[in-house]
């Protein structure tokens, strides 16, 4: 059984009530509606479908008594009093999606102990800094994995395995409706390069603040499209399609995705061996960066 240690895992954007954080804890713990509502703590995301083979075992959060609340909700062991206590006593540590970008502050200690850690998407804000965060991981031997859930998801897996039969690929498009941009946008670019892998040379981006239009070009050829527009512009939902010389393949529904990617972690925490490369991963940001600010300088190209 993996002791997993979690953090940033209370808050989304400052309120209680953390989508990811909930349905991680609940996934491998559990959890008790009943404690819940008695609480009155928002579990927004909560399952129970569950993943084998890990438990939660330690919370740390600078919102103790919240941290307290989710420890009582999924049956998680110890609420810790700092990041560095986190990391004593499990085998690998998750960072989720609190929606701030230096949420990889509270897992450093996990890395220089050279554990296995998940940092939720994004993993920072610009392409330097993750370089940062993966350099400080290789130096300690840390296994790293940042990513967005859409990389695992069942409609990313369909599309991987229809690329034998679409010959010789020209086009990937994408509509989203999502919500801001600095914390979705990383999910229909994580979808790409879950389907296609590295390449990005060039970033476009002729879209304004709320209807972002990011043309992406590849080292191999393929152009890609992303249309990521606010929900308050266009009903919120999914729509890719992959274009081929031999045919078409669009899907339209995600699937499961947040328990494919956390079995992706257990198996990295098991053998060391990292899903994606920290280049992949310092080139994600990269893309996502540059999009926002060829958007903000008109629609310039941006060399990744």
């Amino acid at each position: 059984m993996i002791r997993l240690g979690l953090t940033a895992a209370v808050h989304f954007e400052g309120e209680r009530g953390c989508h990811h954080g909930n349905a991680f804890s609940s996934m491998f713990n559990g959890w008790n509606r009943e404690r819940a509502e008695e609480l009155g703590f928002p579990t927004g995301g909560a399952t129970d479908d569950r993943v084998e083979g890990a438990r939660v075992v330690r919370i740390y959060d600078e919102d103790r008594e919240g941290a307290e609340m989710m420890a009582q909700i999924y049956d998680i062991d110890e609420v810790c009093d700092s990041p560095e206590e986190l990391a004593e006593g499990t085998d690998a540590v998750i960072a989720a999606d609190s929606g701030e970008f230096d949420k990889w502050k509270l897992v450093v200690p996990a890395l220089e102990a050279g554990l296995p850690t998940f940092i939720d998407k994004p993993l920072a804000e610009t392409p330097g800094e993750a370089q940062e965060i993966v350099d400080l991981a290789t130096q300690h031997d840390a296994p790293l994995m940042s990513c967005s859930s859409f990389r695992w998801c069942d409609a990313a897996r369909e599309m991987r395995q229809q690329l034998s039969d679409l010959g010789t690929l020209e086009l990937l498009s994408g509509v989203s409706g999502q919500g801001k941009y600095h914390v979705y946008a990383i999910h229909p670019v994580e979808l790409v390069y879950g389907i296609l892998g590295p390449g990005t040379r060039t970033v476009i981006n002729v879209g304004e603040e709320d209807r972002d239009i990011v043309h992406m070009r590849r080292d191999d050829g393929t152009q890609v499209v992303l249309n990521m527009f606010y929900r308050e512009v266009i009903a919120g939902g999914q729509m890719f399609t992959l274009c081929g010389s031999g045919g078409w393949h669009t899907v339209t529904e995600l699937g499961a995705l947040y328990h494919p990617m956390m079995e992706a972690f257990l198996t990295m925490a098991r053998t060391r061996e990292m899903p994606v490369g920290a280049a992949e991963m310092v080139e994600v940001i990269a893309v996502v960066e540059a999009a926002r600010r060829s958007r903000e300088k008109g629609g310039v190209e941006i060399t990744v």
